[in-house]
C-alpha cells in the first residue's frame, strides 16, 4: 500500500489509497472500529462514497429518535465511544441509583470525589459536551447568552426540581441514559 490519505468527516477517519483495482477506503470510528469500506473508480468518488454511508447512518440513526432525542442504544455507543473517566462512570451510576434517578450537584460532586459543586457541574458538562459531539446533538438547555447548557443532555431539563431545604436543584436522569446504562451493564 502506497500513499494512504487520512481524511477527517464528522467524527469518523477514512483511510483511502489507489490500488490497481480502484481507491479503496475504510472508515473508522472514533475508538478505531471499523465503520465501513469501500471501492471507488476516482479518490474523489471514493470521498463521496464514504460520506454517503456515513449520512445514511445518521439519517437512519436521528429517524429514530422520539423529539430529536438520542435513542438509549446511541447513548450506549456514544458511552462506549468516548470513555468516560472514572469520576464520571461513578455520578452516571450513581445519578441511575439515586431515588427518582435525581441528585444535587453537591451529591454528584460527593460521589466523585470532588469538594465543590461547581467541579462537577462541569465535569457533567465536559461530559454532556463530548456526548453532544458525538451524538451530532444539541442539547435543548441552554444558558441565558444561548450557549448549550450541555449537561441537559445527560438530565431531563424538564423534570428539574428545586429542594427548599438546600437551595439546590435535583437533577433527574435522562430515561435513555438510564437505558444506556442498563445496556451496558454499568448500573
Amino acid at each position: 500500500m502506497k500513499n494512504i490519505k487520512e481524511v477527517k468527516i464528522g467524527r469518523y477517519t477514512v483511510k483511502l489509497g489507489q490500488f490497481p483495482d480502484g481507491y479503496r477506503y475504510n472508515i473508522f470510528n472514533q475508538d478505531k472500529s471499523l465503520f465501513g469500506k469501500g471501492i471507488e473508480a476516482t479518490e474523489e468518488t471514493a470521498i463521496d462514497s464514504a460520506k454517503s454511508q456515513i449520512s445514511q447512518h445518521t439519517l437512519k440513526q436521528q429517524s429514530n429518535r422520539i423529539n430529536g432525542i438520542p435513542t438509549a442504544e446511541e447513548f450506549a455507543e456514544a458511552l462506549t465511544a468516548i470513555k468516560p473517566s472514572h469520576a464520571h462512570w461513578d455520578m452516571l451510576k450513581a445519578h441511575y441509583n439515586a431515588p427518582g434517578k435525581k441528585l444535587t450537584s453537591t451529591q454528584l460532586a460527593t460521589v466523585a470525589g470532588y469538594e465543590h459543586l461547581s467541579v462537577a457541574n462541569m465535569q457533567y458538562g465536559v461530559l454532556g459536551h463530548k456526548l453532544s459531539d458525538y451524538l451530532n446533538y444539541e442539547p435543548l438547555g441552554k444558558y441565558k447568552n444561548g450557549d448549550p447548557l450541555w449537561i441537559t443532555i445527560l438530565v431531563d431539563h424538564a423534570g428539574e426540581s428545586f429542594e427548599n431545604d438546600t437551595g439546590h436543584y435535583k437533577h433527574e436522569l435522562r430515561n435513555e441514559v438510564a437505558q444506556a446504562l442498563e445496556i451496558l451493564g454499568a448500573t
